[in-house]
């Protein structure tokens, strides 16, 4: 009945090979109807209950279809979400094998033309729901679209690769990788700070003299922080791993739309940072006591790290993380080689090639410090007004001032 109210000419079910139009009988359709068919799918995968053993799965696989795929459909955008769900809890990474539900949802031409592009979209568009809690919400949804989307790209059917290939090298999904830049950084940055107060926490209670001379007061605050800190790390941690995997299997296939102007800095400004993190001076801060009960895995975060470097190699990537006044410094390269021998991250052969990289990036930042130096007496309508750095790009505003244009594209 649901799915003759959003496809009553059955266009969707029959062909498939374009976007439904609104239907305004929709909004006569109680939402509660969708919300409780996802919640015995959930709950069913769940609990791996067989309540679909003997069902016709094809007007269900139908009506998640369309669905996901017309999110526009619906005002409450965690309805949509809920139907991502289903497809996540029937998917091999939760089930350990895939089900007929995930088979019949993925497999249809519609599906591998749709789903994905839609998936994307929504990603971006769940960074605002309108409901308190949607700054916490949007990463549960945006694990379920992570899990989901790495299925697809590693199917033994290309076609949903070369569809989000497609989409990537479309402009429009520069948000998509721009939101991807935001949620690895900040996880990545949020988890790191819990880890270094789990450390500092279990460091105080390793020392035991110590430990029983604090007040009780003081002790029951720093154990509740303790679990704070580790439901924290441990969540945050969960999708920071997906979206640094998604960054490595994407830039190994496709890198221009990562090297597009509007995202280059960004992405080596990320890089950096996240290898500063892992790799420099403080790592040792990170040392905590059983790191898998987090999902901290430094040795796998930093060889993916430096695996998209490589995927990335061009000139003006080089010029991008050279740039990178923030956290590049040669020397940060150099404790990141040393970690990849001493721990034997890497191979000799990638750890060469990550040598080569270096020493690449190396030579970029030294022209640029001889630029600087030749440049350090400029007169300054040659320099930007906000940043007092020589200007590569100039160009004028409105307001009649002249800014340089790659640091104007970052504040905007």
């Amino acid at each position: 009945m649901v799915l003759s109210v959003i496809d009553p000419d059955r266009r969707w079910v029959n062909s498939g090979t374009e976007k439904l139009p609104n239907n305004k009988l929709l909004d006569t359709l109680p939402e509660f109807i969708l919300d409780d068919i996802a919640d015995v799918l959930i709950q069913s995968s769940r609990f791996r209950i067989n309540l679909l053993g003997n069902v016709n799965l094809a007007p269900v696989c139908q009506l998640i279809q369309v669905c996901v795929c017309h999110p526009h459909f619906f005002r409450n955008p965690y309805l949509v979400s809920k139907l991502i769900e289903v497809i996540y809890m029937h998917s091999p990474d939760v089930q350990g094998t895939s089900t007929p539900l995930f088979e019949k949802i993925i497999t249809p031409s519609s599906s591998e033309q749709f789903l994905l592009p839609s998936l994307l979209d929504f990603y971006t568009e769940v960074e605002s729901t309108g409901t308190s809690s949607e700054f916490y919400d949007k990463f549960s949804i945006r694990y379920h679209i992570a899990i989901i989307t790495k299925t697809l790209w590693f199917a033994s059917n290309t076609t949903h690769r070369l569809t989000l290939m497609q989409c990537l090298e479309n402009t429009k999904y520069t948000r998509f990788i721009n939101m991807l830049l935001n949620d690895t950084t900040f996880l990545l940055d949020e988890s790191i700070d819990s880890l270094r107060s789990i450390r500092d926490t279990q460091k105080l209670m390793s020392d035991t003299a110590k430990w029983e001379s604090t007040p009780e007061e003081t002790k029951t605050q720093k154990l509740n922080q303790l679990k704070q800190d580790e439901r924290q790390c441990k969540s945050y941690l969960t999708l920071a791993n997906e979206t640094v995997q998604m960054f490595h299997y994407l830039t190994q296939s496709i890198q221009s739309p990562f090297l597009r102007a509007a995202l280059i800095d960004r992405v080596a400004a990320m890089l950096n940072y996240n290898l500063q993190q892992l790799c420099g001076p403080k790592c040792a801060d990170l040392k905590v006591q059983d790191p898998q009960k987090y999902g901290f895995q430094p040795k796998e975060l930093v060889q993916q790290i430096t695996d998209i470097y490589i995927n990335l190699d061009s000139p003006v990537f080089l010029d991008a993380v050279a740039g990178d006044e923030r956290s590049y410094k040669p020397e940060l390269f150099t404790l990141a080689i040393t970690r990849l021998t001493n721990a034997a991250i890497k191979s000799s052969y990638e750890i060469a090639a990550f040598s080569e990289f270096a020493k690449k990036v190396r030579e970029k930042y030294d022209e640029k410090q001889a630029m600087d130096l030749d440049f350090e007496d400029a007169p300054d309508e040659f320099r930007d007004p906000l940043m007092s750095t020589m200007m590569r790009t100039p160009v004028r505003l409105p307001s009649g001032v002249i800014m340089d244009k790659p640091l104007l594209r970052d504040i905007c």
